[in-house]
């Protein structure tokens, strides 16, 4: 399950693993291939990835990939978002505190990551 590119590893995951779980799929999280103690390798694999891309590509990404949140996020009634154990990937958090973890923190390291980038692009 491949993640939104330049430090937004959980958006993709976000909305596709609710539809998974409703589907009985058990989703792999952080990534296939990785461990949860692995995520400075998986967010250094998806800069390296996405190395090469253009900002407008990567921007046209990240706005997918909050669309596709929002889109998940409706879909979900007051207890799937707030209560423990309804998705049991999610471990002892609701999953409204999963989403955030993994999308708006997330979205923040982007924002920094692509102000550095333009930065050094102009220098």
């Amino acid at each position: 399950m491949m993640r939104c590119a330049i430090g937004v590893p959980g958006c993709d995951t976000c909305s596709a693993a609710v539809p998974a779980d409703r589907r009985g799929n058990v989703p792999t999280t952080p990534a296939d291939g990785y461990d949860w103690n692995e995520t400075p390798r998986l967010n250094a694999d998806l800069v390296q990835k996405a190395h090469n891309q253009s900002y407008r590509a990567v921007r046209e990404r990240l706005e997918r990939g909050v669309i596709e949140v929002l889109t998940t996020t409706d879909l979900l009634d007051d207890t799937e978002l707030l209560e423990v154990g309804v998705f049991e990937w999610a471990g002892k958090c609701p999953i409204s505190r999963w989403l955030s973890i993994n999308t708006a923190r997330q979205y923040t390291t982007a924002r920094t990551l692509i102000r550095r980038a333009l930065r050094q692009q102009r220098s």
